[in-house]
This record gives C-alpha cells, structure tokens and sequence, in this order.
C-alpha cells in the first residue's frame, strides 16, 4: 500500500517483530497495548494525540484489545477488524471484550461462518478475502533448491523431510510432531521433523526430545526464516485446534509442498483431498495415523506438491489480496461519507 501511494501508520507494544516494523519506511506508533487498564488508557491518550495531527480514513485492528482501543479514538472512522483467529471464546467475561468491529475481515469461508452463526455477526458486515502469498519469493522448489537447502539444514537428499512452522504454544498442538516421531520408527524410513518457530512450549519440547532420545529424528529451528524449510520439505504438518486461515500452509504449498491438516478455518479453501493435501479430524489418533500414511507415499508427496503449488497461484496470490482490501478499505470510507 506505501508503494501504492497510500499513507499507512501501523500502531502497537512492541515485541518479537519489533525489528520488522522499525525497518519499514512508514511511521510505528509505539503504545502500552499490552498493559493493564492504566496502560490501556495511556494507549488511548497517545492515539488521540496522534490522530489529531495525523488523521486517517480507515482504522483496521487485529486483535480484540485494540478493536476496544479503535472505538475509544474512532471519531466516525470505520473500524475494520480481522479476524486472525476463529472459534475462539465467547463465553463471559470474554464477550464482555469482544468487538468485531463496524465490518469484519475474515480469510477463510469456516471463519466467516462461525462470526455469523457463533458470533451473530450480520453476514453484510462480513468480508471474505483469503490471504495471499508473493509467488516471486515462494517460488516452486526444484530438485537442485531443495537439495540446497538440505544441506544447509545438515539433511541428506534420501531423508523424508516434515516441518512444522509456527508457535510453539497453546492451539497448535506441535507436541504431536514429536508423537508421530515415535510411531513412525520403523515405517518412515529416514524421517527428519523440524519444527520452525518459537514460545513457551520450546523448553518443554527440548526435554522431551532428550528424554524420549528423539534428537536424529526432531530438530527445534527456533524463529527464522521459514524458506528453507519449505524448500527441503516432503510435507507440511499442521495439528492446530484452532486456525483462522494458516498463512504458513498457503506459504508451503506456493514452494510445492502437500499439506495434512486439521479441519481446521482455511482448510476447505486450501485443502483438496488427496490433489493438494489432506485434512483430519481435529484428533490426535487420526492425524497420527494419517500422518504415517501421508509420509510413506512420495511420489503422491510430489504430485500432490505440483498440484499446490498450481492451486495457489490460481487463487491466493498476493496481488489479488492487495486488490480486494483496497476495495474493502475504498468501500467503507465511502459508507462513512454517505453516513455521517
């Protein structure tokens, strides 16, 4: 959008990503988000402050404390609310903090169900569109970068390569990689796990991973760049709860790499069974042994990774989401002129 020519000020506490934002070439409007009730009113003071001298057409929160924080500084600005995270909590307090905004942005069609049926979101203040994923730098895989990045990786070219990208944390059932490490001993020849990203299970997932003497089979990468790992990868695995798309999915399938899932918001977008994936109950049996299946068969890894790569490059690029959320933005700033 700044390359468009549009004036964009991200606000927010700072945090692992902080170094991301400070590169950026527009403004970081640094707030107490996180805090209690005293900082959430000093966040309020702040923006009030600086929406004064800097006023916007659009505000767009990610999260349900900063929706709260849009409604405290609106001032008849359209607050657009993503939701990142679906079939999320309701029940009281939590409903007593919950605002989906004036219009609600969901990526996938289970979100957009659940914000009518479980949220009572009217469905004319719901706007469907996916994410989407730069092609360019996701490019497909060829043998010649995948064997690349195995070795930078320390993997070799016959070793039947899982990941796992994402937190290390409370929905995403990661633990369950390292269950499947167990039960594919002897059925998986050469499986190698690796697991991207960071959070509070990390040190719970090290000790098990000494204890249970898993060390050749489960390799923790921590925060990084997740390139790599899509390029060297056979499959993607990912046991969440809960989703509200999975960016990473689309991410992986761009670079070739078939995805099992939970049936979780985003997989029926994503997901065709057995042509570029497959998808599981929310169950740990069932993932596990699908899992297992989905390893041992390679060359439908690699018909079904052609095939992803080609789904998203029909419908989930990254122009075509850029497009469509400026016509969303476009539409609401036009709604506000006619009603205020």
């Amino acid at each position: 959008m700044h390359k468009l020519g549009h004036r964009i000020t991200i606000a927010g506490d700072t945090g692992a990503w902080q170094w991301l934002f400070d590169s950026m070439p527009f403004p970081y409007v640094k707030i107490p988000l996180k805090g209690g009730p005293i900082s959430f009113m000093r966040s309020v003071r702040m923006m009030r402050e600086y929406l004064t001298d800097h006023p916007v057409d659009v505000i767009h929160t990610h999260y349900r404390r900063a929706t709260l924080l849009g409604r405290k500084v609106q001032e008849h600005k359209p607050i657009l609310y993503t939701v990142h995270l679906s079939h999320i909590s309701l029940a009281w307090p939590r409903n007593l903090f919950t605002d989906f905004g004036d219009h609600s942005h969901v990526a996938s069609a289970e979100a957009k169900d659940w914000l009518v049926h479980d949220a009572h979101v009217p469905s004319d203040k719901i706007s469907l569109i996916p994410h989407g994923i730069d092609t360019q730098r996701f490019a497909v895989a060829d043998e010649q970068a995948k064997l690349a990045a195995r070795r930078s990786l320390n993997l070799g070219p016959d070793d039947r390569v899982a990941i796992y990208v994402g937190r290390l944390d409370y929905p995403k059932n990661e633990d369950w990689l390292l269950d499947l490490a167990v039960a594919a001993q002897g059925r998986v020849p050469n499986l190698k796990i690796l697991l991207v990203g960071e959070g509070p299970h990390e040190a719970m997932l090290r000790r098990r991973i000494e204890r249970e003497e898993l060390g050749e089979r489960v390799f923790l990468l921590g925060h990084r760049d997740p390139l790599p790992a899509y390029q060297a990868a056979d499959a993607i695995l990912l046991p969440s709860i809960r989703e509200g798309f999975s960016l990473v999915c689309a991410e992986a399938m761009s670079v070739g790499v078939p995805a099992l899932r939970t049936r979780t918001s985003g997989t029926s977008s994503l997901i065709v069974e057995n042509v570029t994936g497959r998808s599981v109950p929310i169950d740990h049996d069932a993932f596990i042994s699908a899992a297992v299946d989905f390893l041992s068969d390679l060359d439908g890894l690699k018909r079904m990774g052609r095939a992803a790569a080609a789904l998203i490059r029909d419908q989930f690029t990254f122009e075509r989401q850029l497009s469509a959320t400026l016509d969303l933005y476009h539409s609401l700033v036009t709604l506000r002129d006619s009603k205020w």
